[in-house]
């Protein structure tokens, strides 16, 4: 996120911006923005967090942050956050705990069948490669806690001008904030409890993330006397910052990590950020909060605001129960959507997402099989039309692996990976009957 906010810093500098400045802190108590009590959340975790709690010169270097974060997103806290110091260890320890060996194993077996994760990756030490260099502090909503790491604590008290390491830092724990702004007024702990498709969480994750990027980059427009909509206003060239200063991802662990890996942990700030500032451009605020209440449902709907503001959703694919696959020995894995911004990265077959590879995404319904050690996969998918169709199989059919099919009927094309020809027969047969039910386009 420092790639964009420097991008964003030079484009304060020919507005005349000033320097961002700590204010005092505010207190936590304030009526509720959101315009009245979301439904009652369950109360923190009671468990011991790692770290240590803020020395009283690390409480004052905070709170400017906790009332520019209020002062940027519009929303006054309801509670005061706690605070915990943890150094990097301690926030490595915390990621892996979060990762179950089943969800995860079961979570590598299904994208391998895909070909979009090696076989032999250690996904649990490449995440924690990943997160452990990239995260510079969190907020906890089952504990309602506000972690920082301890060097960047330390380190924020010497911002100084413009877009420093410091600055940038500070930047971030105001992201954070705005993180605990939203358990607070939008229910972000709820949200993130429901039962969400890869394509759905991916979405959700995207409105979370954007909203706080946008905020981030809000606290240097405000620091400048800009206001945020200066840039929101016209979100092309917001865009136009963010491709200038992007560059390579940042982090060694990040720009190795494969891109079923990289490229959505990035789309859910670049790409929410994005989406929230065509929001924020049209409604202020107030239109963001509303992408809490109203989840977009699927991520063509953030790598497309248009098709959001349309309404415009997913169509649903239903996979056929397929016995015959059962009966073989296979067993289901899991079954999932992936949606346009995964189905991107399955087509770039290896490389960072082509933005336009999924354009024209109808839905789709990928079954993973399993059979001893082997894996398989059946993936429907529906296009706009059959142009789009015919440009998917085309995409489809590049380097394809040994026992990979690729269909096409209408605007439905099939892929299947891991079956023998009997089996894949079968599920080609089942595809073609699906295919000729959807409706015309």
């Amino acid at each position: 996120m420092r790639q964009a906010l420097g991008a964003v810093a030079l484009w304060l500098a020919g507005c005349g911006g000033a320097s961002p400045q700590a204010t005092a802190t505010s207190g936590p108590e304030a009526a509720d923005g959101s315009g009245g009590e979301h439904a009652a959340r369950s109360e923190p975790e009671t468990r011991p967090i790692a770290g240590r709690a803020p020395t009283a010169s690390e409480r004052r270097t905070i709170g400017p942050f906790v009332e520019t974060a209020e002062r940027v997103r519009g929303l006054r806290f309801l509670r005061e956050v706690p605070v915990r110091v943890q150094t990097g260890a301690e926030i490595t320890d915390f990621v892996r705990g979060t990762m179950e060996p089943e969800p995860l194993e079961r979570a590598r077996r299904f994208y391998v069948a895909l070909g979009m994760l090696p076989p032999d990756l250690d996904v649990e030490t490449m995440l924690l490669s990943v997160m452990g260099e990239q995260i510079v502090g969190y907020y906890d909503p089952e504990r309602d806690t506000m972690v920082v790491r301890d060097d960047i604590l330390a380190g924020l008290g010497r911002r100084g001008g413009g877009p420093t390491e410091e600055a940038e830092s500070a930047a971030v724990l105001v992201h954070e904030y705005v993180h605990a702004l939203q358990d607070q007024h939008l229910g972000l702990s709820a949200l993130l409890e429901r039962e969400r498709s890869i394509d759905e969480d991916n979405a959700l994750a995207s409105v979370v993330e954007g909203d706080a990027t946008l905020a981030m980059i809000g606290t240097l427009t405000d620091a400048a006397g800009v206001p945020l909509r200066a840039l929101t206003s016209d979100p092309s060239r917001l865009g136009a910052l963010l491709d200038a200063g992007l560059g390579s991802p940042r982090g060694e662990a990040l720009a190795s990590a494969p891109p079923i890996v990289r490229v959505p942990l990035l789309s859910r700030y670049f790409d929410g950020l994005m989406m929230c500032a065509t929001v924020h451009g049209a409604a202020g605020w107030s239109g963001v909060d509303g992408l809490h209440r109203a989840v977009p449902t699927t991520t063509e709907q953030v790598l497309h605001p248009e098709r959001l503001a349309r309404g415009e959703g997913g169509e649903p694919v239903t996979l056929p129960a397929m016995p015959e696959l059962e009966a073989a020995g296979w067993t289901v894995l899991d079954e999932d959507t992936l949606g346009e911004l995964e189905l991107s990265v399955f087509l770039g077959r290896g490389a960072d997402r082509d933005r336009a590879a999924g354009e024209g995404w109808g839905g789709d319904r990928v079954r993973v099989y399993v059979r001893g050690e082997a894996q398989a996969a059946v993936w429907f998918t529906s296009w706009d039309d059959e142009a789009e169709a015919v440009e998917a199989e085309q995409a489809m059919r590049r380097t394809p692996r040994a026992a990979e099919r690729v269909r096409r009927a209408g605007r439905g094309v099939l892929f299947v990976a891991g079956l023998d020809d009997a089996l894949a027969a079968i599920v080609e047969s089942a595809f073609i009957g699906w295919s000729a039910s959807l409706p015309p386009r």
